[in-house]
């Protein structure tokens, strides 16, 4: 079952590049159609839909077939939340600030989840480096 879940991943795979190569020529070929920026954002919105619907699926197939430890979740749960309310408190202040890009003006809404995702990334990555650095400290070798 597991060398024809890998194939059907391949196959599965190798069509949506596929399909963003011949996007992305279609593109470059003529840059003076504005619809094409649209189609290729639409493209990418769609690639993002079916990884986040992926990750969901085959963690959920995971604990089914791997059986689900409760606890484990909810120390995952609990630390997602954590790094996301730190991230929040640190951009707190950019959720009050209006800034110009030409014409266009935005609210400080956008500006501050702009800031609060950029610091949400910033703390994952810096709690992953950390944990990485522990776990090669703990294991000894």
């Amino acid at each position: 079952m597991n060398g024809k879940l890998s194939n059907i991943g391949k196959w599965v795979f190798g069509a949506l590049t596929l399909v963003t190569v011949i996007l992305a020529v279609i593109y470059y070929l003529d840059l003076k159609n504005d619809g094409h920026i649209n189609m290729i954002l639409n493209w990418g919105y769609i690639l993002i839909i079916l990884g986040v619907v992926t990750a969901i699926i085959s963690a959920i197939a995971a604990a089914v077939v791997k059986g689900v430890n409760v606890k484990k979740i909810l120390v995952a749960i609990g630390a997602i939340v954590v790094i996301a309310v730190v991230a929040y408190l640190m951009s707190k202040g950019s959720f009050g600030v209006e800034y110009a890009t030409g014409e266009q003006v935005y609210s400080g809404r956008t500006h501050g989840m702009v800031e609060w995702g950029l610091n949400f990334f910033y703390v994952t990555l810096g709690v992953s480096i950390l944990t990485i650095l522990y776990s090669v400290i703990r294991s000894g070798k």
